[in-house]
């Protein structure tokens, strides 16, 4: 089906398969609603000899690259300015983005919501476009205590005439009285948001909120935090496995860039003397009888907070159990390599260690002193290590994979 170009506002559009959808469908709704109120404008005839299925073209199923989710660092940002948004909104946006329920759902989140078992905190609510009534997501401990308040604040403002449906986030005055917050109020505010604080996308644009980006950002995380594709499907209470598997690919696009990302930035080790050195990550894999191939694929299970381990799962890690500092530093694991994208960690760190070296100074704490600065001469050593190596280029086939009978060779070994 072609459709023309038509105006929205003051700008030209090529309406789309959904668009058109979702214009008929509302279209079909409002007939049938002014034929059941007999207003004289209403049609004689009925809504479904007016409106046929086949008159309306079926919605087309987002492929991955075309899911738009809140990506970490637009959330990084839009935390770090919450505060500027209406306290209103801010437990809204804060329980879209842990729930993964649609706004719809959320904004008919009743004020008896909130329920505290043995395992936990949980959100209860329904879900109205599968229809599935009292679905049930776990929650932390902190967003459990931003509804706490949210519902004592609505208990305390809101009285059976303003809010009689009991909404946990209704509106108390004005002709929408009783009503939830509207989503649209949501959306605007958001981009106004992102407009004044200048909240940007990866390529430096203002990025542009859509309410639903939040679900697909819940989905996404859950993925990407390795849950089983099926519990995905029962916790965002997916009609069908079909969206839940867009997720998953959106989750390999994820690692593989993750991958070139860790390929083309410089990276330094620590050789057995605790010397930095470049590391070569085929090196790495060969040494520890792990293809590169699987480290694509893993990437996010091996990343830690200050380096990249490339040890083989089948092998046991000799330092897991020390916790006081990184053991891998410590001990100048030959598995663990670090690239540029933890240098703002070593950065970090380091200048944390600095500024308690002053205090312990100025406290006369020598032993804490002298128990801080091998640390921090090593951090020093990495971060400069980061700075100035080369970068880890693309690989050959043979060097990237165990080709023939190698993979068996290196499986006897381990």
């Amino acid at each position: 089906m072609r459709h023309s170009t038509i105006k929205k506002g003051k700008y030209l559009i090529n309406p789309d398969h959904n668009y058109v959808n979702r214009f008929l469908i509302d279209l079909k709704t409002f007939i049938s609603y002014i034929q059941k109120f007999e207003w004289e404008e209403a049609p004689t005839k009925s809504v479904i000899s007016l409106l046929s299925i086949e008159d309306i073209p079926k919605k087309k199923r987002a492929k991955a690259d075309e899911i738009k989710y809140i990506p970490d660092e637009v959330w990084e940002q839009l935390v770090y300015h919450i505060n500027q948004l209406s306290s209103d909104h801010i437990p809204i946006i804060l329980l879209m983005e842990a729930t993964g329920f649609r706004i719809s759902d959320v904004l008919s989140l009743k004020i008896d919501c909130l329920v505290n078992q043995e395992d936990g905190w949980w959100i209860i609510g329904d879900q109205r476009k599968v229809s599935y009534k009292n679905h049930k997501v776990p929650i932390s401990e902190e967003i459990a205590n931003v509804v706490l308040a949210q519902q004592e604040l609505t208990k305390k403002r809101s009285t059976s005439d303003t809010n009689p449906k009991k909404y946990l986030f209704p509106i108390l005055k004005g002709k929408r009285m009783g009503n939830p917050i509207s989503q649209d109020s949501i959306k605007l505010n958001l981009n106004k948001l992102a407009n004044r604080c200048n909240i940007k996308d990866k390529d430096g644009e203002i990025y542009w909120f859509k309410n639903h980006a939040f679900r697909h950002r819940y989905g996404v995380n859950l993925i990407n935090n390795g849950m089983n594709i099926l519990h995905v499907q029962k916790l965002m209470a997916h009609a069908s496995p079909e969206m839940t598997l867009v997720y998953a690919q959106i989750h390999d696009k994820t690692l593989r860039d993750e991958w070139e990302k860790a390929r083309d930035n410089g990276a330094v080790r620590l050789d057995t003397h605790g010397e930095v050195i470049v590391a070569d990550l085929a090196q790495q894999a060969e040494e520890n009888g792990v293809e590169l191939e699987w480290i694509r694929h893993n990437m996010d299970s091996i990343r830690l907070d200050h380096g990249f381990c490339v040890k083989s799962p089948k092998l046991h890690c000799d330092f897991l159990e020390q916790t006081l500092e990184p053991p891998c530093i410590k001990n100048n694991c030959r598995s663990f390599h670090v690239d540029k994208t933890f240098l703002g960690y070593y950065q970090d760190q380091i200048s944390k260690m600095e500024a308690d070296i002053e205090v312990y100074k100025k406290s006369g704490r020598l032993r804490s002193i002298e128990l801080i600065e091998p640390k921090l001469k090593r951090y020093k050593e990495l971060a400069s290590g980061l700075l100035h190596t080369g970068g880890i280029f693309g690989l050959d086939k043979t060097r990237r994979e165990y080709v023939g009978n190698e993979r068996e060779k290196v499986m006897q070994n381990v």
